[in-house]
């Protein structure tokens, strides 16, 4: 007998990973808040106590019977929100099973956390882009979205996507070309504007606007070029005082001895903050020739503190140290919204630039 196995086929939307881990995360920054504002009330009582790590499990199991039982996009999405919320209570104990005492404040749980979400997050991203789609799998998704029509509200997203995958399908297929007529007769469903999508419209629009003004590229800037200073005058100081243990100053050895004595965690903490400063160094130096190069640089060093410093960072200050994290995921976005600006820009001045070339080309 042939062995038949499964074939792998690809989701190619992104939305219900990213709600999942959105909602596991705010889920876990939700619980840390509302318990220290509440100073970690337990629930239960006569020697009772009902962790949260079981209310997540039982979340968990209810999106998992959603997944299994329900059909459509629109539940399975409510599935991935409500699969986080839990995944992010269950999370939030690590620290519980760790340790000996069952410490839910062991401080290395938030450097733990936050790299498992990096990991989930890298893998969920190279699944999708590690090749591309085949053609197989795009009209799969095509067929996946074709549940939409049998329901007769498409809307107009799901019916672009839909049309991207049967361009890129096997026409050879039969599917390919009876599923294209279906989309194209379609009519897309109005879209249903709740409070929370108007919300969500607005402070995007707001954002974008903020973001394209010249006064916060200058001030982003700005962030950028002290960031550098801040470096060298590290580096500056560091030579001054290997300068100084090298000439016998107690001060400087001390301080020199303590660094060396420093464990792998420090180390690596160091190592990252000067290759994030390098690659700030280099974005400042590029400002005057390329701002979207400069840009590239910034967001490369927000990347590398991300993934490569914030762990460790994060080993030694607790959940505490989350705002730099939050400060770099700011910076992150408005790096990504300014280097679509200046993509922009260049393809409009090579526009702009063509037609003059034309009219020299012909004369």
């Amino acid at each position: 007998m042939s062995r038949i196995t499964p074939e792998v086929i690809r989701n190619d939307r992104p939305l219900l990973v990213d709600a999942f881990l959105i909602a596991a995360v705010l889920t876990v920054l939700a619980l840390r808040v509302y318990l220290a504002a509440a100073h970690y009330p337990q629930l239960g009582g006569n020697g009772l106590h009902i962790a949260h790590v079981l209310w997540g499990g039982l979340l968990m199991v209810v999106a998992l019977g959603m997944l299994l039982s329900l059909l459509t996009f629109p539940w399975q999405l409510m599935a991935a929100v409500i699969g986080g919320a839990g995944f992010g209570m269950f999370i939030d104990e690590l620290g519980k099973f760790l340790t000996s005492d069952n410490n839910y404040f062991f401080k290395p749980t938030a450097s733990l956390i936050y790299a498992m979400f990096i990991v989930l997050f890298l893998t969920a991203r190279e699944m999708r882009r590690f090749r591309k789609l085949t053609p197989r799998e795009k009209l799969v998704n095509a067929v996946e979205a074709s549940k939409e029509l049998a329901l007769g509200r498409i809307s107009t997203v799901a019916r672009t996507h839909a049309l991207a995958w049967l361009d890129a399908a096997d026409i050879s297929n039969p599917l390919t070309p009876m599923l294209r007529r279906q989309f194209e007769m379609a009519t897309p469903a109005p879209e249903l504007k709740s409070w929370l999508t108007t919300s969500m419209t607005a402070v995007r629009n707001r954002y974008a606007a903020i973001v394209h003004n010249r006064w916060f590229r200058r001030a982003i800037t700005g962030v950028f070029v002290l960031q550098a200073v801040a470096v060298v005058l590290s580096v500056v100081y560091s030579l001054v005082v290997a300068a100084g243990a090298a000439t016998g100053s107690s001060d400087a050895l001390r301080e020199w001895n303590a660094t060396f004595q420093a464990g792998p965690i420090l180390w690596t903490t160091l190592a990252g903050t000067l290759v994030v400063g390098a690659f700030t160094v280099i974005g400042v130096a590029e400002l005057r020739s390329s701002r979207h190069r400069a840009y590239r640089a910034f967001e490369t060093a927000i990347l590398i503190d991300l993934l490569l410093v914030q762990p460790f960072t994060l080993l030694d200050t607790g959940f505490a140290g989350l705002t730099q994290v939050f400060i770099d995921l700011t910076l992150l976005v408005s790096l990504r919204y300014l280097q679509s600006a200046e993509v922009v820009l260049q393809v409009v001045g090579r526009s702009t630039t063509q037609p003059d070339a034309v009219q020299v080309t012909l004369r």
